[in-house]
């Protein structure tokens, strides 16, 4: 009896370990920082529960510690389902109270899961699976503005309507932020601004983002426009091209995507420049390029660059091969763009072209022993020949 109770409980523990050990469970990120957050703030991050077994596990959530009462989630639910084919993602939201002391505070999330196994013969006992992460939070009385930006773009438009301006504006700071947005439109060859707005976007709570869209009326005039879009609490701008269209007008559309050339080449050896232009657009292009060679040593245009008229079809790249003869020796660079459709390119900028005085032709060594060899096997085809003559002529 002994014996056979001992092999029901190897066998039981057994199935246990197996099963237990095949329910991995796992949380990601496994610690979390909230750094430098007010009094009746606001934080935010994800997480995501996973496991390693196929079938679904229950699990809840247990807060602990000194900041148990600041932690909400959503979903707001302490309990749930996951899988390793669906796995469990929720958002943990921090907000110190408006009594909250400045200091460092420390608490606890647990993720435990339900009963895995019960052993009915035997052993009596059950397996669970269970993750603390850590959560540390600093609150300070300082405000922090801390943003970033990206993804900022502004629409083509129809004479007559507004064009659109958007971004995508990350709140890094501890404080709500409303971000400006200045918009400043250049002519087509950025000469002078004809057009200028500012405004507010919608309110972005710490450590969350959000996708500002501004729709801006103008009495803009049918062409092409330059905008230099900024974002001033971000410290971020960019500069993008738009067109305005007649009413049911196509917006053709290009980028020059750089300007080839070798690194380092000698004086008064061609060197190919290569410009590559893609066509954006949908439909056909008639495009150019059209730019300099400039020294920047003495700040002077050694040559001046125009490429053939190329038609590039929608969605298309084209190289525009032109080439460049240095006379002297120093750095230079090549700028230059696209002229397409009654459109132009950003300007662009080669890396810097290092000139160096070219070397005369020497013969090597070698090259005289080639040449040994070849006039030696030329006279002795000649004598053969003679010989050959010499003896037809005998006979």
């Amino acid at each position: 009896m002994k014996t056979r109770n001992l092999m029901i409980f190897l066998i039981s523990a057994l199935f246990l370990m197996q099963y237990a050990s095949s329910a991995i469970i796992g949380v990601s990120p496994s610690i979390l920082h909230f750094n430098k957050m007010l009094k009746n703030g606001y934080a935010e991050t994800p997480l995501i529960v996973t496991t390693s077994t196929q079938y679904p596990i229950s699990a809840h959530l247990t807060k602990e510690g000194e900041i148990k009462d600041w932690i909400t989630f959503t979903p707001d639910k302490d309990n749930f389902d996951f899988s390793y084919s669906d796995p469990y993602s929720f958002t943990l939201i921090i907000e110190p109270p408006i009594d909250a002391k400045n200091g460092n505070y420390t608490g606890i999330l647990k993720v435990t899961t339900d009963e895995l196994a019960t052993v009915q013969e035997g052993a009596g006992s059950s397996v669970i699976a269970q993750i603390a992460i850590p959560i540390f939070v600093e609150v300070i009385g300082d405000e922090v503005i801390l943003c970033r930006a990206g993804a900022i773009s502004a629409s083509n438009t129809e004479a007559g309507k507004p064009f659109s301006v958007r971004s995508t504006v990350y709140n890094d700071g501890n404080v709500r932020l409303r971000p400006q947005i200045k918009v400043d439109v250049y002519d087509q060859y950025m000469t002078k601004v004809v057009f200028s707005n500012t405004f507010y976007g919608e309110q972005i709570l710490p450590t969350k983002s959000k996708e500002i869209v501004k729709e801006i009326d103008n009495d803009l005039d049918i062409g092409q426009y330059f905008t230099e879009i900024y974002l001033v609490d971000c410290g971020v701008s960019k500069k993008i091209t738009f067109d305005v269209v007649e009413k049911g007008g196509i917006a053709d559309t290009g980028e020059l995507i750089g300007i080839r050339a070798n690194d380092i080449i000698r004086t008064n050896e061609p060197t190919p420049i290569v410009p590559l232009f893609h066509n954006t657009g949908t439909r056909s292009v008639l495009a150019q390029f059209k730019g300099e060679v400039r020294n920047l040593k003495t700040d002077k245009i050694a040559q001046v660059l125009e490429s053939d008229k190329l038609e590039i079809p929608p969605g298309e790249s084209t190289e525009f091969l032109m080439y460049f003869t240095p006379k002297d020796a120093a750095d230079y660079q090549i700028s230059g763009r696209v002229t397409y459709n009654n459109k132009i390119t950003f300007n662009e900028q080669s890396r810097i072209i290092k000139v160096v005085e070219g070397e005369p032709f020497r013969f090597s060594w070698i090259f005289y022993i080639i040449l040994y060899l070849i006039v030696g096997l030329v006279i002795l085809i000649l004598i053969g020949k003679i010989r050959k003559a010499q003896r037809k002529k005998r006979r």
